[in-house]
């Protein structure tokens, strides 16, 4: 599996880069739809804040990619632990309810779950 190289920026003049296009997690971390439905929410709040493409495309790059990186990383972990062969699938298959029903919803699970954007609907 292949993951989406970094890119550095985010956007360059007039044009800029969302979704998948900009940060793609793995496909196993079933976040790519909602980090790009989060993305385009941020971006219509900076694009209404601000006059200027290029202002509102800084800030909506400062204000996602710090939470893009954590969750891309977070996936990327998560796929890394993947078990391979019959043997490693059983014990996956027979620890990780176990595993899921003590763990509970931690605080990082919250920020993954359950995001919330701050965003005012007017």
């Amino acid at each position: 599996m292949h993951s989406v190289p970094h890119l550095p920026r985010w956007h360059r003049g007039r044009m800029l880069v969302i979704g998948d296009a900009a940060h793609a997690p793995t496909p196993t971390s079933g976040q790519g739809a909602s980090l790009s439905v989060e993305d385009a929410v941020v971006l219509a709040r900076c694009l209404r804040g601000h006059a200027g493409h290029e202002a509102a495309f800084a800030e909506f790059e400062a204000t996602r990619r710090p939470r893009v990186e954590r969750i891309i990383k977070r996936a990327a972990r998560m796929h890394s632990g993947k078990a391979a062969g019959p043997v490693g699938r059983v014990v996956r298959d027979a620890v990780l309810p176990l595993v899921l029903r003590s763990a509970g919803s931690g605080k990082a699970d919250r920020e993954v779950y359950d995001y919330r954007a701050g965003l005012a609907w007017h």
